[in-house]
């Protein structure tokens, strides 16, 4: 059962309210960003819903008793005014500002002779974590998955393969992700997509590692590491703003899951979990 304010269980006993959905999405950095389908922004408890942003469309919602669980379509139509911070929405997703942003949907309830009186509160209907965006020019879309959705594991989970089943630095693989960590500064000529800095590992060793940005725009981002060239980084997707010269980040390793890798770069091989010498399916006899 859903727990209301006696303001907001007087004005349902009453039959006569209006009613608003609200909308927040927040980033992996904390960034909140509010809308709402009604026809004026609204101020609720404390915090500001805008009604001229991008328009929010989602599915109808079912509720069960027990763990069974649901997921939320959602699609957000967009013109190039609807802005992300500095960018435009769908530039802004596509530079992976929403990668592992959450979605929740609230809805507040209003007596019909004060319509912008929020103070009845909110029932929260739906939260959980952004999954499969997909975007055209003018629409983006995507699912919300809930916090259980982490228990629904195929099983079974292991299968014979050639590469690692050990994800770097998880707990079977046991490694340390800090003490692996390199710092370092951006240098002159960086671009949103290339992160040029001085570190002293050889070409290759940050390759499908990760680079986390510390300090400045875009701290707490962190962005995968498609290549590491000697003195470069070539990030999979742009950063949201431009990196200052000196910003401080941190780079992560990567990881190829081959034996060799594991031997050699990170000297763990008594935990390899792969089996590099299953004969291929077209010649297991």
């Amino acid at each position: 059962m859903r727990q209301v304010s006696d303001k907001m269980a007087a004005l349902l006993e009453s039959n006569q309210f209006v009613i608003a959905e609200l909308y927040t999405i927040t980033t992996i950095q904390g960034n909140e960003y509010r809308y709402t389908n009604y026809d004026y922004s609204l101020i609720v408890d404390g915090k500001a819903y805008l009604f001229n942003g991008p328009i929010i469309e989602r599915d109808s919602l079912s509720y069960k008793i027990g763990i069974e669980l649901d997921s939320l379509s959602v699609t957000v139509s967009i013109n190039d005014d609807v802005m992300l911070d500095s960018l435009p929405f769908l530039q802004a997703v596509h530079n992976g500002q929403l990668d592992g942003a959450r979605f929740k949907l609230e809805r507040v309830f209003m007596d019909p002779e004060h319509p912008f009186d929020t103070s009845a509160g909110t029932i929260k209907l739906f939260d959980g974590l952004i999954v499969e965006p997909d975007f055209t020019r003018t629409a983006l879309q995507f699912s919300v998955k809930p916090d259980l959705d982490v228990l629904s594991v195929q099983m079974p989970r292991d299968l014979y393969q050639p590469s690692c089943k050990n994800t770097l630095f998880d707990i079977r693989c046991s490694l340390n992700r800090e003490e692996h960590a390199v710092f370092a500064t951006v240098e002159d000529d960086s671009t949103l997509s290339r992160i040029v800095c001085t570190i002293a590992k050889p070409q290759g060793y940050f390759t499908q590692g990760v680079v986390e940005f510390t300090a400045g725009l875009n701290a707490s981002l962190k962005r995968t590491i498609r290549l590491h060239e000697n003195g470069s980084l070539l990030l999979t997707l742009p950063l949201t703003q431009m990196p200052e010269i000196g910003e401080a980040i941190k780079v992560y390793p990567g990881c190829d899951k081959t034996m060799d890798t594991c031997s050699i770069r990170f000297n763990n091989l008594e935990r390899f979990r792969g089996e590099p010498f299953v004969p291929v399916p077209e010649t297991a006899v």
